[in-house]
């Protein structure tokens, strides 16, 4: 089994209201995987820890890994932390290669589109995603993770599958989806060329199940929701995958696979 404990989901930024433990307070994305692995640390994650009282949770985490360097994703502050009393490994593109060097404690690994890397009983393949920033030539990142015969596809950011991540997906059937929705229930825009809304990830479900890659055991969770309407927007989501295969995640939110 592979246990995973969402410690943010905010889209496009963060959110706060008055109540910490409310599905509208929404800290920047961050995936906890068997306390082990975590993906897209940020600062908020040590608020989590102590508001949920989950002392310890991190204590194991040796392995970090970032999709790509906007500022909700990659967080210097929270590596520097985690690594200030053991030494973790930190897996990113080159983009991010300058300033993970200057960080102590940490051994960066520089990671690209398809190329494997082995963390115990973990493999975890970072693939291509549909994401810009404002780097020139970064490849922004989603990961296929595997272990123990489960399949785990994380994908924040992107809009869509990439081409070539989708060719390689179709070989496999994923045990759980975690998507992208940072547009929530917003037509389609310009922004629809870096993030999903439902619309999007409902004709991804609709291909993953016809060519194969997920089948009604999947368990499809929605992600990065979105935080920068002034409205409340957990409900709504809700509501408009009612009788659906999407949970909408939300802090604290556990998933068992």
């Amino acid at each position: 089994m592979i246990n995973l404990r969402f410690f943010g989901t905010g889209g496009l930024g963060s959110v706060r209201v008055k109540n910490k433990f409310s599905k509208e307070y929404r800290r920047f994305s961050t995936l906890l995987i068997d306390e082990k692995i975590i993906i897209d640390p940020s600062e908020d994650i040590f608020e989590f820890v102590e508001s949920f009282m989950l002392q310890g949770m991190l204590d194991e985490v040796y392995d970090v890994f970032i999709t790509h360097s906007h500022l909700d994703h990659f967080s210097l502050t929270a590596i520097e932390r985690l690594a200030s009393e053991r030494r973790i490994r930190v897996y990113a593109s080159s983009a991010m290669k300058d300033e993970l060097l200057t960080l102590d404690n940490i051994d960066f690994i520089e990671i690209s589109p398809f190329a494997i890397q082995k963390i115990g009983k973990y493999t975890v393949l970072p693939l291509p995603a549909n994401h810009r920033t404002d780097i020139p030539f970064e490849t922004t990142l989603n990961y296929l993770i595997e272990c123990d015969g489960k399949s785990l596809f994380y994908g924040l950011d992107g809009a869509f599958i990439n081409a070539a991540a989708m060719e390689l997906l179709r070989e496999v059937t994923l045990d759980a989806v975690i998507l992208d929705c940072a547009l929530g229930d917003e037509p389609y825009s310009e922004r629809s060329a870096n993030h999903n809304n439902l619309d999007m990830v409902r004709t991804i479900y609709n291909i993953f199940v016809s060519c194969g890659t997920a089948n009604d055991n999947t368990k499809f969770i929605l992600s990065h929701i979105p935080t920068a309407k002034k409205r409340f927007i957990h409900d709504e989501l809700c509501e408009a995958t009612l009788n659906s295969p999407f949970k909408v995640a939300y802090d604290g939110y556990f998933l068992g696979i």
